[in-house]
């Protein structure tokens, strides 16, 4: 009885081991820009721009959604401090591509030139607070 026990323990920890160290399976390549899929540096100038243009494009359209549900006044000071913030992460942009390449330094350097530093962290830090 021992026994039968110890070899169907075996048999199913061998059939449950055997997948875990089998070598990952190559799915089909991702395309550049998709989900998931990270920029290696030094990259072309112009393929970076086309990624940042891609972004700006994405956060332009978030920003009109949010803008719609916005009185008028406001959406237009929306739009007004988005245009700002895009003209001096323009002009970053156009510093690191003027050699014709972009190091992950100057990538940095444009990602602290946003307004959000980094995503969202802070957005929730007053929730808690009773008014």
């Amino acid at each position: 009885m021992r026994f039968k026990i110890l070899a169907i323990g075996l048999a199913l920890g061998t059939l449950v081991a055997i997948p875990a160290f089998a070598a990952p399976s190559q799915g089909p390549a991702k395309a550049r820009g998709e989900k998931g899929e990270h920029v290696s540096f030094p990259i072309p100038a112009a393929t970076f721009k086309q990624h940042f243009d891609a972004r700006m494009q994405k956060a332009r359209e978030h920003m009109e959604e949010r803008a719609t549900k916005l009185p008028a006044d406001q959406a237009k000071e929306l739009r007004a401090k988005f245009d700002a913030s895009v003209v001096a992460v323009n002009a970053e942009v156009a510093k690191a591509i003027a050699d014709g390449t972009v190091t992950k330094e100057e990538a940095q350097a444009i990602r602290a030139a946003s307004p959000h530093r980094g995503g969202g962290a802070g957005h929730c830090k007053d929730k808690d607070k009773k008014s």
